[in-house]
């Protein structure tokens, strides 16, 4: 997370015109109420605050990385404190020794320097304290900033990625090759003919009947996948095998609806469509540390040109995961001995 202050003109501005007045006042005060020439006065306020400005702008950084949770705080409270007496016994030593070198021939002004020491740093300490408190407040404020752009970038990409996929399941082009496929079983086969009509249309009303940003279990999703890759088994019989399948808790677990088909679509278009040979499209699933983690797997033929293709099913699965868990959810990819792997890592439900 960038820099509140260093990063931005304005805020920088403003924080050094903070410390200005605040040097302004401190210089007031050193003249008419310690009674101190001008000089030493102003030396001493600009010096004292230009340095406790430059420190307090390095603050940030273990406010950043400290962060306070609410359960266990102490861990956060003792962090604060070490970086606090660090910072501030930096000050103290760095402005003290400064000025002692510059007015330590004063011996008025010398004493105050030595007997101001432990006021003086518990005023660092105050600063430091409310330093840590804006910037709690600022990093806060950016969280809750981000995620609700999160949050409307993940309902603007649910939405386009809904679209597309309408765009791409509900066309003519996919409904004529399931219908004449269909038809053509309808005399050789009527049995099966009548199963292939169940499963379009349980598809298609699953298709249709989610919306944005709802989660289903595994179980169902898989379900759904199973109706599609066996409408397309009938364009392509022997050249597409299928195994989809869930054990134990996996497919009770909730994943975002419709985050397989995209996976299933790329198996297909670059699997079967490009090989002569046949295609195994398996998928697996298991829990691991905390993770659901989904495994779709399926061979290719590495010889064949490459079907053209975008490629923003697969990053649309990748940025819906990773947005729908805050980042703690991705996807990987990979080509392994002619077999494409698409791996999911999704945070269970507890």
């Amino acid at each position: 997370m960038s820099h509140p202050f260093t990063t931005q003109r304005k805020s920088l501005i403003i924080y050094s015109l903070v410390w200005l007045i605040i040097a302004a006042i401190y210089t007031v005060v050193l003249v008419f109420k310690k009674e101190f020439s001008l000089t030493i006065s102003l030396t001493e306020a600009f010096l004292s605050n230009i340095t406790y400005g430059l420190l307090g702008l390095i603050i940030w950084y273990p406010t950043n990385y400290i962060p306070f949770k609410k359960e266990v705080p102490v861990y956060s409270i003792s962090a604060h404190i070490a970086a606090g007496l660090i910072i501030i016994f930096t000050w103290l030593f760095a402005t003290n020794g400064l000025l002692s070198a510059l007015f330590g021939s004063d011996p008025i002004y010398n004493n105050y320097i030595q007997t101001s020491f432990f006021w003086r740093g518990f005023v660092g300490g105050m600063i430091y304290l409310v330093l840590v408190l804006i910037y709690y407040l600022i990093a806060y404020a950016r969280s809750l900033r981000e995620k609700a752009q999160n949050e409307e970038k993940l309902r603007t990409l649910v939405k386009e990625s809904e679209l597309n996929m309408l765009k791409s399941q509900i066309n003519p082009h996919f409904l004529f090759n399931s219908l004449n496929s269909i038809s053509s079983l309808i005399i050789s086969n009527p049995d099966e003919a009548r199963e292939m009509i169940i499963r379009l249309s349980e598809f298609l009303r699953y298709s249709l009947k989610h919306r944005e940003n709802e989660f289903v279990t595994l179980d169902e999703e898989i379900g759904r996948m199973k109706d599609y890759l066996a409408i397309e088994k009938i364009r392509f019989g022997d050249r597409l095998e299928y195994k989809l399948g869930t054990h134990g808790s996996c497919g009770k677990q909730r994943v975002p609806t419709m985050i397989m088909q995209p996976l299933v679509e790329n198996a297909i278009k670059h699997g079967v469509y490009e090989s002569l040979e046949p295609v195994y499209v398996e998928f697996s699933c298991s829990i691991e540390e905390g993770l659901l983690v989904l495994l779709l797997k399926n061979n290719f033929d590495p010889d064949q040109p490459a079907r053209p293709g975008t490629g923003v099913g697969l990053q649309n699965v990748s940025e819906r995961i990773r947005l729908a868990y805050d980042g703690k959810g991705r996807m990987s990819k990979r080509v392994l001995d002619g077999v494409f792997i698409v791996t999911l890592y999704i945070p269970t439900n507890q």
